[in-house]
């Protein structure tokens, strides 16, 4: 008999069904859904409960759930159920008969199942429409800067040609504007055209200063970059530049005349990367803070001359959600603000460029373009220590690639491996990145999460395994899951040990030990 406590907590409707037909328990929601059905002190047969059924159903299911449950022992379908109220509703059941002829049944409300459905299709809907109305825009508007082009070719008076001037500087401005929206419709329904991989942040920051130049000049505005870490974070190149490119903007829009623009690129916990920009302008006041990713919200700028959608910060917000990072804000009225923006960063300490079997810096798998061996940063001098010999990194355990989608637990691995093992690790954010990281880093372990945010664990130790070089490193999977099922699939897969969540130090290093033993003995088998 299945505990009390344990039916309670389910919130499908479950009913115990003895041989007989008698019915023995019920949980805490069946009984609730029942009603009345239920309250008598007289004992209850299934038969008793066929009103529940909603009367249509009842007379298809009278025969296909006995034939059923006769040949396979159970049953599955979606019924129509009637609550104590005469309330309607779908309702997801199985029956299934044990082999002492009791009968299990399960009744779990598609409430969910059809409100994701509903929200699924307004979100077509929603699509649908943007891009009929981006559209239906969009040709007048061709149509409108077009002819206004031709005009500013002809030989008008000059107070024509101002005027075509402002005829094409308001079609821009619309069309920018049309972009926008359909771009923030398209992040916030899940469907954004993000690439991302490796990213200079700091090329990017340089080339965007440049860019905004001409209106720092004009306000007289300086600019600093500083700190400026030569970071690398896993980003999408274009993304990150029209982020960056806004938030400069504003600051100088907004900042005071004469003042500073400051951008920082800071490295923190967790392998990322902090990129602050900070002016020195008016601030904001508390109340405004809540409405300042809000699409169109000007927060009070649009009685002040300074030009602009509102679109410009939910945008940005948008496209750092879509990245995988944060925006944040902070702001002091009278003192100025500080955006910032949180990104993984990829470790590119190791290019691994003198051996014949790595690809050194250049692409691999989940990298943009744009990135090869020039990337300027060089190898750290930890790399030259690590081309010793395979055997012998194993036996120190000096490097290990840990693939984590969680910083926090990033930061946990990192302090835990150099604090016991005096090890470096190697924080990669995502599995598409892992594969470079290994050839590159030739770390003497590899330490995977169960969960990854852009695949399967299985499918990354697959992936590993059947690589030249990474297949001979072994991998070890944290995970908090502990279903033997689970555990025998991920060393199927290729994983040398499955460790508990938190770290099991011992685990890991007892893991590598024993393959570097391995190794150590295959070396001596085949030396002359």
């Amino acid at each position: 008999m299945v505990p009390r406590t344990l039916l309670d907590a389910l919130t499908s409707l479950v009913i115990l069904v003895g041989a007989d037909g008698r019915v023995l328990d019920a949980g805490a929601a069946a009984r609730t859904f029942l009603g009345e059905r239920l309250a008598g002190t007289e004992p209850v047969h299934l038969g008793d409960l066929a009103d529940v059924v909603e009367p249509s159903a009842r007379v298809r299911l009278r025969d296909v759930v006995p034939r059923a449950l006769a040949r396979t022992g159970q049953w599955r379908g979606t019924v129509d159920l009637l609550d104590a109220a005469a309330n309607m509703a779908p309702f997801q059941v199985s029956v299934r008969v044990d082999p002492s002829g009791a009968i299990v049944i399960v009744a779990h409300d598609t409430e969910d199942v059809r409100a994701r459905e509903t929200a699924e299709r307004e979100s077509r809907a929603k699509d649908e429409f943007i891009a009929r109305l981006g559209h239906e825009l969009r040709t007048p508007l061709n149509a409108v800067l077009g002819f206004a082009q031709l005009l500013e070719l002809e030989p008008l008076p000059a107070e024509l040609h101002e005027d075509v001037e402002r005829i094409i500087t308001g079609g821009r401005h619309m069309q920018a504007l049309i972009d926008d929206v359909l771009d923030l419709a398209r992040l916030q329904a899940g469907r954004g055209d993000i690439r991302k991989g490796p990213v200079n942040v700091l090329e990017i920051v340089h080339g965007v200063v440049e860019l905004v130049e001409p209106l720092a000049e004009q306000r007289g505005i300086r600019r600093v970059i500083s700190p400026a870490e030569p970071l690398v974070a896993d980003a999408d190149r274009r993304r990150l530049w029209q982020v960056l490119l806004n938030l400069v903007g504003n600051a100088l829009k907004y900042g005071r005349e004469g003042g500073t623009l400051r951008v920082g690129i800071v490295p923190i916990t967790g392998a990322r990367v902090r990129i602050e920009v900070e002016d020195d302008g008016n601030g904001l006041p508390p109340e405004a803070m809540d409405r300042l990713f809000r699409p169109f919200e000007r927060l009070g700028a649009e009685r002040t001359g300074v030009e602009g959608s509102g679109l410009g910060l939910a945008l940005s917000h948008a496209l750092v959600t879509a990245m995988g990072g944060v925006l944040t804000a902070a702001s002091r009225f009278g003192v100025g603000s500080v955006f910032a923006v949180v990104l993984d960063t990829v470790d590119v300490r190791f290019d691994d460029d003198d051996d014949d079997d790595f690809d050194g810096f250049g692409p691999g798998p989940g990298y943009g373009h744009g990135h090869g061996p020039d990337h300027g940063f060089g190898p750290a001098p930890a790399v030259l220590a690590a081309r010793s010999g395979a055997a012998s990194r194993h036996v120190g355990y000096p490097r290990v690639v840990h693939v984590s989608g969680d910083p926090a637990t990033r930061t946990m691995v990192t302090h835990v491996l150099r604090n016991t093992l005096g090890a470096d690790t190697v924080s990669v954010p995502r599995a598409a990145l892992a594969l470079d990281a290994v050839r590159r880093s030739r770390p003497s372990l590899v330490l995977l999460d169960r969960e990854l945010p852009d695949g399967s664990a299985e499918d990354l130790l697959r992936t590993l395994a059947a690589d030249a070089q990474a297949g001979r490193i072994p991998t070890v999977v944290l995970t908090m899951d502990d279903d033997p099922r689970d555990l025998v699939r991920l060393r199927q897969a290729g994983a040398v040990d499955v460790v508990g969540a938190p770290l099991d130090v011992a685990a890991v290093v007892a893991a590598a030990g024993h393959l570097a033993a391995a190794n150590t003995a295959d070396t001596a088998d085949t030396a002359p």
